[in-house]
């Protein structure tokens, strides 16, 4: 007869395995997940299908490791692709810590540096690491299985705008600017199905506009057919009174518009004029809500 010791020790264990089990099945459905990370005054979006994930951004700091570990699963230490929108800390941060801990199989970036010692930190962590350095420019697609990501900005002849640089080396500055980095963010059309997001970074004014005649629906700027209502707007800039404008709304008509942002932050974000400008629209914050996670198996979505 076993011995009450060892049959309290087999029970342990298989309570073990199943936990193990449901959670990787919890983990690995075959729906899209786009996750916009609580990590205080800054961004960081995670974008995930099964094993495949994709990072936009990492917060000002390592606070983006515990929105990846609560949605990857503890044997995953590879992300497919990493995108830095632009060279703001509230937005590379976080992102020495990822390359760090995780497998990084691609970096992105618009090729527009900054002229800071954080900014050449991560550089040189890059490139220690030898990863693969990928410069998009509006018109350009990644594309991972049935997800597409669109780049909608900036274009070609806005980032020839900015100077030649060497400060942080030949990996992730080619040039730098003395305007606001913002102006260059990479902004993102993310397409599944019939579900589609615009990631819009921290642009502002006149970029905002810009970007709003990219967008509408006789242009093609994720691709074969932009959509003539988003599902998902990601508010410029925090919510900032200098990121959205009435002509990027009107033209995206959003179901849902999310504001990652910090509570109580020294900036005021968000804006009372942009959340004036949003009233009548869906609106979540991750100062208020927290991590916003949405799902979607590209027909219907929902808010977990």
């Amino acid at each position: 007869m076993m011995p009450k010791l060892w049959r309290y020790i087999l029970i342990l264990l298989t309570a073990a395995v199943l936990l193990v089990f449901l959670a990787t099945f919890s983990l690995t459905d075959s729906r899209l997940h786009l996750v916009f990370c609580d990590v205080g005054q800054g961004d960081a979006t995670l974008i995930y299908r099964g094993s495949t994930q994709v990072l936009v951004d990492g917060g000002p700091d390592r606070s983006v490791l515990s929105c990846l570990s609560n949605h990857m699963p503890f044997w995953d230490r590879k992300i497919e692709l990493v995108v830095l929108t632009h060279a703001d800390s509230d937005h590379y941060g976080g992102l020495v810590d990822v390359v760090r801990r995780y497998q990084i199989g691609s970096f992105v970036t618009s090729g527009v540096g900054k002229e800071s010692v954080g900014f050449k930190t991560l550089a040189e962590e890059i490139s220690m690491r030898d990863i693969k350095v990928l410069e998009v420019q509006e018109g350009d697609g990644l594309k991972l299985g049935s997800t597409v990501l669109g780049t909608v900005w900036p274009s070609q002849a806005w980032v020839a705008r900015a100077e030649r640089s060497e400060i942080a080396g030949d990996v992730l500055g080619v040039a730098t600017t003395s305007e606001s980095p913002n102006e260059f963010s990479i902004v993102l059309g993310l397409s599944y199905g019939e579900f589609d997001a615009l990631l819009t970074g921290d642009i502002q004014p006149p970029v905002t506009d810009l970007v709003a005649d990219k967008v509408g629906p006789s242009s093609s700027a994720i691709g074969e057919t932009t959509p003539r209502r988003w599902e998902v707007l990601k508010v410029p800039h925090h919510g900032s009174k200098n990121g959205l404008t009435q002509e990027l709304l009107d033209t995206v008509q959003p179901n849902l518009a999310v504001i990652s942002v910090g509570e109580k932050n020294r900036y005021g974000h968000p804006h009372k004029s942009v959340l004036e400008m949003l009233e009548g629209f869906r609106v979540v914050r991750t100062d208020q809500d927290g991590e916003i996670e949405i799902v979607t198996d590209g027909r219907v979505w929902e808010i977990r």
